[in-house]
């Protein structure tokens, strides 16, 4: 934690938010559906997708780069699949959407499967498995970007920048309020969490990243200075970061001068084609519950499954509020003072 912050209540700060982007020209149910997605990612103790990335977005917007009116579009559509355009809209709340496509064709199929094209950030990528899980559906969602010159991550064996940090992420539904939500970049560390740790003046956990001289580092601003992220597992994480590729592939987008393609793929396989869905959620929880009964590792206090370490820090964040680093919380004045916009507090 840095050792300035502002703690702000949750709902405060959701509301600050859907102000901020209303007043750069976002629709009410947009802005309402962002807000919510944002703030969301701090309760589950992930900043690096939190408000921290508002200061970005609203430049985006000021540019042009971003719509904050645009609305997705399905471009092709058949029973089980469809491809979506989000219009360089507000990208939260077009794999939102889409992931509520896929949850209602899944509802007829079985399993549907929804590419998402032309979007911008789309936030954090449980919060739409969590979503799919909340359907009684397990959720997939994969983001993946290569080609020559993109992204701060070298192939396995390369020393040249070629992908993103190219997410993948799975859910499923336990039967509570704490779903199986597997949330990873491929990359040992996201961008993001790059970016909150030099906010913060904190070090990077090492074999995260490497410098402009492809040395091992730290130091945050080494990344900043023309270094690299590392991709996470070796030869398997590699493989995994080119699979999110090809899956995202399917929207189309590929760009022959630099070799680049790039996506968004969402799937939602509805449980109840299956097997009975309380019967899953269930034998999922009973499951998971045998899996962490195990004796911890020297290190350890106890062993969790995926989704459980957010689930513990929305219920503490929500009772006493989200903590905003100082430079964080400075530039977000600045922008709402832009708008016309009064920060809570």
């Amino acid at each position: 934690m840095p050792d300035a912050y502002h703690r702000v209540a949750a709902d405060a700060l959701r509301t600050f938010a859907e102000e901020l982007f209303l007043a750069a020209g976002t629709p009410p149910d947009i802005a309402e559906c962002v807000a919510g997605i944002v703030i969301n990612a701090d309760l589950a103790g992930h900043p690096s997708h939190g408000v921290f990335r508002i200061i970005g977005y609203m430049p985006a917007i000021e540019r042009g780069h971003m719509v904050p009116d645009a609305r997705p579009k399905i471009l092709d559509e058949k029973s089980g699949a469809a491809s979506v355009d989000a219009n360089r809209g507000w990208g939260h709340y077009a794999a939102q959407w889409s992931m509520r496509l896929a949850i209602e064709k899944a509802r007829e199929t079985g399993i549907a499967c929804v590419s998402l094209r032309n979007y911008s950030h789309i936030g954090r990528l449980g919060q739409y498995v969590e979503q799919a899980a909340e359907a009684g559906c397990i959720g997939v969602i994969t983001l993946g970007e290569g080609g020559r010159g993109v992204g701060p991550a070298a192939p396995f064996g390369g020393t040249e920048p070629a992908l993103l940090t190219n997410p993948f992420t799975i859910g499923a539904p336990t039967g509570d309020d704490t779903p199986f939500v597997s949330d990873f970049a491929t990359t040992v560390v996201a961008n993001g969490k790059i970016r909150v740790a030099r906010e913060e003046n904190r070090e990077l956990p090492p074999g995260a990243i490497v410098d402009k001289h492809h040395r091992p580092s730290v130091d945050p601003d080494d990344w900043f200075d023309a270094g690299q992220s590392v991709i996470f597992g070796g030869h398997k994480g590699y493989a995994l970061s080119l699979a999110t590729c090809l899956l995202g592939g399917l929207t189309g987008d590929f760009y022959p001068d630099r070799n680049r393609m790039r996506g968004v793929f969402l799937a939602a396989i509805d449980v109840g084609a299956f097997r009975p869905a309380d019967e899953y959620s269930r034998n999922a929880r009973s499951f998971l519950d045998g899996i962490i009964d195990n004796p911890p590792a020297e290190g350890f206090d106890e062993v969790l499954a995926p989704g459980e370490p957010e689930q513990r820090s929305r219920a503490e964040k929500l009772a006493s509020g989200i903590d905003v680093p100082d430079a964080v919380w400075r530039q977000l004045g600045e922008a709402a003072a832009k708008l016309g916009v009064t920060p809570p507090g």
